[in-house]
């Protein structure tokens, strides 16, 4: 819940619909509901029944509202004279709308449908309840003299923070939290009402941290080694959550690589038809790639992905500290995620990002925490327009075609996503829409952070692969570039150019 409290005219209703239009909730003003739950005006209330009555009212709707499905709520200037009232704001995010007297008066003269307008001493309880506000405020924003339109947006930076990206899709606003160190206050930023489950893998060195900043009823579901994101552990997983009587309002949190979160999440989105979940990533690929967006899959022998969901965290906290390459044995495969997301969607990140792999190798908290920054902005905004592949989303399959179907024929997945952008730029300049410079991009690209770029594949063997794929459209289809920035998906191509393709590849030109 994101909570607006000042005094009238502070400007909360204008505000509060301009922030619930920019993150894709609803907006409550608790004025209305008492107003239509009671069938009458607020003067009404106050003049026939007297404001205690009134404010029992307020504290019963109050409650009930923050109680409710997420969204933006303006709350009446006198909600917070109520210990009760401030007690159940201490669970969710109160931003204070600062007004100064002189300004409140100016907006509000005239207006005979404020009961408390008309009442002696209202410099007075301008200023008490002024230092109520500002003792619950989350967030304070000064909003004499201002445009709506500028509040809001000083709303949202308070809300999301200077550590935070924001992500807004349909399905659910959270907060991507990105800041080394950040293992520590797991607990604090995490809104939590009931049980958590913890999955991680057995031996996960960040666990004992979050473990530590957990408060509550915390249990712990420790994975194998090796794959997770199988029906069998999903199995395991779907039990322990009806031993341990979970509900919808408890919490599931995922700490871990990618695999960790996929299954994780698709626990998540099919328990109860659906349960707050919340990431911890601790692999560079899940950092940058997997922790947000909400797609949950499984595999199966078949293929990759072909058990899966969309369902939303409700906050995703990365702390990018001990994720090197000397702990994290994918760590090529997200670097090649940072690489094809500004390859789509930012081609201006390129040239920082190839500028900072010295340091990014050596495992610098600095860069890898600036390498990650960079692709969660980017990515934050593509699914925030498009949470389900419509467009925007699909894009940042680039690549995976060719990749999901090489994992299944190397040795390693570290190497599949390197190649893969490869292979599709080869197989879109064979196609006449990208140039050589835009292959040289790539490649340049990931050979300066030592990924691979040459290998040799058959064709025959990757078509069993892309038949069972999402994006198999009466034959194969692929997500191709017209230039760095220009993505073009459901491209189809011959056995011809891609057999080309695959040649270019093997033999690097």
């Amino acid at each position: 819940m994101i909570v607006l409290v000042g005094f009238m005219g502070a400007g909360k209703t204008t505000v509060g619909r301009l922030l619930a239009d920019r993150l894709g909730l609803p907006f409550v003003d608790t004025d209305l509901v008492i107003e239509e739950r009671e069938r009458r005006p607020i003067p009404q209330i106050f003049e026939a029944d007297g404001e205690p009555v009134f404010r029992d009212i307020e504290q019963a709707v109050v409650a009930d509202v923050l109680s409710g499905p997420e969204a933006v709520v303006s709350l009446g200037g006198g909600a917070c004279g109520r210990e009760a009232t401030r007690e159940v704001l201490r669970h969710h995010t109160v931003v204070h709308l600062d007004v100064s007297f002189e300004q409140a008066k100016r907006r509000t003269a005239g207006d005979a449908y404020r009961p408390m307008l008309h009442r002696p001493g209202l410099q007075e309880l301008h200023a008490s309840r002024r230092e109520v506000f500002e003792a619950i405020a989350d967030v304070g924003v000064s909003t004499d003299g201002r445009r709506a339109e500028a509040i809001a947006l000083q709303v949202l930076d308070g809300v999301v923070g200077k550590d935070g990206i924001l992500v807004a899709p349909p399905g659910g606003t959270y907060r991507v939290q990105i800041k080394p160190g950040l293992l520590a206050e797991v607990g604090t930023r995490l809104s939590t009402h009931g049980a958590v489950l913890v999955v991680a893998r057995a031996g996960e060195p960040a666990l004992p941290a979050v473990l530590d900043s957990l408060d509550g009823v915390v249990h712990v579901e420790e994975l194998p080694a090796g794959p997770v994101r199988t029906l069998d552990v999903y199995s395991r997983l779907a039990v322990r959550a009806a031993e341990l009587a979970l509900h919808p309002d408890d919490l599931l949190l995922a700490v871990g690589d990618e695999a960790v979160v996929d299954v994780a999440g698709f626990l998540a989105a099919t328990c109860n038809r659906g349960m707050r979940w919340a990431v911890v990533p601790r692999s560079l690929e899940a950092l940058v790639n997997s922790s947000l967006g909400g797609e949950v899959a499984l595999d199966l022998p078949q293929a990759r992905n072909l058990l899966g969901a969309v369902h939303q965290p409700v906050a995703v906290l990365s702390d990018p500290s001990g994720v090197s390459p000397a702990t994290d044995l994918r760590f090529g495969a997200g670097v090649a995620e940072a690489v094809k997301i500004a390859l789509v969607a930012e081609p201006g990140d390129l040239e920082p990002l190839v500028a900072a792999a010295p340091q990014v190798l050596a495992g610098e908290p600095a860069a890898i925490t600036a390498l990650v920054r960079r692709a969660v902005a980017t990515t934050a905004r593509l699914v925030t327009v498009d949470e389900r592949e419509g467009e925007g989303r699909l894009h940042l399959n680039y690549g995976h075609t060719f990749s999901h179907a090489f994992e299944q024929v190397l040795d390693t997945e570290q190497d599949a996503l390197p190649l893969g952008l490869m292979a599709a730029a080869h197989l879109a300049r064979r196609l006449g829409m990208l140039d050589d410079a835009g292959v040289g991009l790539h490649r340049s690209s990931l050979r300066a952070f030592g990924l691979p770029t040459v290998h040799r594949f058959q064709l025959g063997t990757l078509r069993p692969y892309w038949l069972r794929g999402r994006k198999f459209r009466d034959d194969v289809r692929f997500v191709l570039l017209r230039e760095p920035g220009r993505p073009e998906a459901g491209v189809p191509a011959d056995d011809d150019a891609l057999a080309g393709a695959l040649d270019d590849l093997a033999e690097d030109r």
